[in-house]
């Protein structure tokens, strides 16, 4: 029988706007002690996938430097303290695309990495959508448009141009509401 684990103690390590670093020690069921357990506090994020009035997927390019790559992915970012993550990802699309949905639906909420990361990934659809003023994007952000259908969006995984797993866990789990209402060609 599985059990949880009891926190011993915890102490911050790091803390910033954008990451919180903690150390627990913890002790299992059996008696073992792990420490240190390193927990990385994190705000909850979203992401939109955006489907434009002809049927195609409005997706964003950027720079990742963590990855040391351009990516090719869906708008999307960290939560606003006392925001839902409804209002965040309005507020996302709005920011990297200039644009605006009007019919939204939850598709899934999940956790990255539960094993190291405390926060939730909430991803929605979002039909109608039309572009309705200029980007509004933050000092740190550069960020191409693109519309894409589909099948050029299930090119682009395969290719590796659209490569980050969170995002494509969201676009396959979307993938059968989008086929039949989204372009094919």
């Amino acid at each position: 029988m599985l059990h949880p684990w009891e926190t011993l103690s915890s102490r911050i390590i790091h803390q910033d706007r954008w990451i919180h670093l903690r150390a627990d020690s913890c002790r299992r069921h059996d008696g073992l002690v792990i420490e240190p357990f390193y927990v990385l506090e994190m705000s909850d994020f979203v992401h939109v996938l955006p489907v434009l009035e002809d049927g195609r997927l409005l997706l964003v390019r950027q720079w990742r430097h963590g990855g040391n790559t351009f990516s090719l992915e869906l708008p999307g970012g960290m939560l606003d303290a006392g925001e839902t993550p409804e209002q965040g990802a309005r507020r996302e699309l709005l920011e990297e695309c200039g644009a605006e949905g009007s019919d939204w639906s939850l598709v899934h909420r999940f956790f990255p990495n539960p094993a190291r990361q405390n926060n939730l990934f909430h991803a929605f659809l979002a039909r109608g959508v039309r572009r309705i003023s200029d980007q509004q994007l933050d000092g740190n952000e550069e960020i191409e448009i693109h519309a894409h259908t589909v099948a050029e969006v299930d090119a682009a995984i395969a290719s590796g141009e659209f490569n980050q797993g969170n995002h494509i866990a969201a676009y396959l789990l979307a993938r059968p509401q989008l086929v039949g209402e989204t372009a094919k060609g």
